[in-house]
């Protein structure tokens, strides 16, 4: 086989069966190492599936002193201003291998923040402007579905009923499907929320997310990221939403906290997680909201994540919609005597031959009885 071929999860499973070990892969295809084993950890999941398929034995790194151990370490390290020159003396290697390590841990979604050289785990979340464009091919009519805060690892988690609305979506020839946020359940979102998660910890969360998220063949989840999931960023630095869309070619991340979709030349959904606590009416937090808003921002349509509530209004030409729950009351919200409307939302928008909104509907799907403990039948 000719040298520099290119590099597939079928190709690798049979060189390793062939040649034996990484080292001799690497070789054989003529890959820069560290590319190789950035490739690698990206394709891991579908190799794992080919090597358990065909009973394979799964090759180990053991040439490549690259350790969950050693990022942890660099990750520690990476909590105070440094240089890469600095964290090349300090773990002795290369600054050519260190600012592989570097560049692993920022496609893996960590906030690694980089001026003038000088470089450190960010823990903030800076203002973003999230603007995305969908192809409009001059459909009158656009269908798209809407599921917001699923809190994947909390205990209180529906994805028996998630599955169900995705199979719904699936039904109705949806082929795009928006989440205004919490996609995780987070970490240390106040005292005691632990006792709430069945898995703790970012990277685990994100796995759980990979594997267990409905997918269905021709249906795009285009997500924004909410304030449970940012607080692995605010804890650890870590933007989850970087790793999972890597990960699940049918997820798109579109930003945090908010995001604005062009779906035609005339008409924008905006996403948005709004970061306030519940109020006395379903309105208010819509109504506020496009109060403050100037009049030529406005989008055509607002899908609110947060507050687990299903709520439709017309206010100042938006329509504007609570995008509801897939998580079941918790303990905590019950003691702040907060509902959870559970279900989800296929919306229906009519525009001119200008992309320009005529008409919208929508279809609220609730979800009034739970699956007691859930969380057992998906861990």
């Amino acid at each position: 086989m000719a040298a520099r071929a290119k590099i597939t999860p079928e190709l690798y499973v049979k060189l390793c069966k062939e040649l034996g070990s990484n080292r001799k892969v690497c070789k054989h295809t003529g890959m820069d190492e560290s590319n190789f084993y950035k490739w690698k950890k990206r394709h891991q999941q579908e190799i794992d599936r080919l090597m358990t398929g065909d009973d394979s034995p799964v090759f180990l790194c053991e040439e490549k002193p690259v350790t969950t151990d050693m990022t942890q370490r660099i990750l520690k390290a990476l909590k105070r201003e440094t240089t890469i020159a600095q964290l090349s003396i300090d773990f002795d290697v290369s600054q050519r291998v260190m600012q592989a390590y570097i560049d692993d841990l920022t496609e893996q979604g960590y906030a690694i923040e980089n001026r003038n050289d000088i470089i450190h785990l960010c823990r903030t979340i800076a203002p973003q402007e999230n603007f995305h464009e969908e192809e409009w091919k001059g459909e009158k009519a656009i269908l798209f579905g809407v599921v917001s805060d699923k809190h994947f690892c909390s205990k209180y988690q529906q994805l028996t009923l998630l599955n169900k609305l995705y199979d719904i979506f699936e039904a109705e020839g949806i082929t795009t499907v928006y989440d205004p946020g919490d996609l995780s359940d987070g970490f240390k979102m106040r005292p005691g929320h632990e006792h709430e998660l069945f898995v703790i910890g970012a990277d685990d969360q994100v796995n759980y997310i990979i594997k267990n998220h409905p997918y269905r063949k021709g249906i795009t989840t285009k997500f924004i990221l909410g304030n449970h999931d940012t607080s692995h960023l605010k804890n650890g630095g870590h933007d989850i939403g970087v790793p999972i869309a890597a990960a699940r070619e049918d997820m798109q991340y579109l930003g945090i906290y908010n995001a604005k979709m062009h779906i035609t030349p005339n008409c924008t959904v905006e996403l948005n997680h709004p970061l306030d606590g519940g109020a006395y009416a379903l309105s208010y937090s819509l109504q506020k909201m496009i109060d403050s808003m100037s009049g030529g921002d406005k989008p055509n349509i607002l899908l609110n994540g947060h507050h687990h509530k299903l709520f439709y209004m017309i206010y100042r030409n938006i329509h504007a919609f609570e995008c509801g729950t897939m998580q079941e009351q918790t303990p905590w919200m019950r003691g702040k005597r907060l509902a959870a409307h559970m279900g989800g939302m296929i919306i229906e928008v009519h525009v001119d031959q200008e992309g320009t909104v005529t008409r919208c509907r929508n279809e609220f799907i609730p979800f009034y009885r739970t699956v007691k403990n859930d969380y057992l039948n998906w861990k």
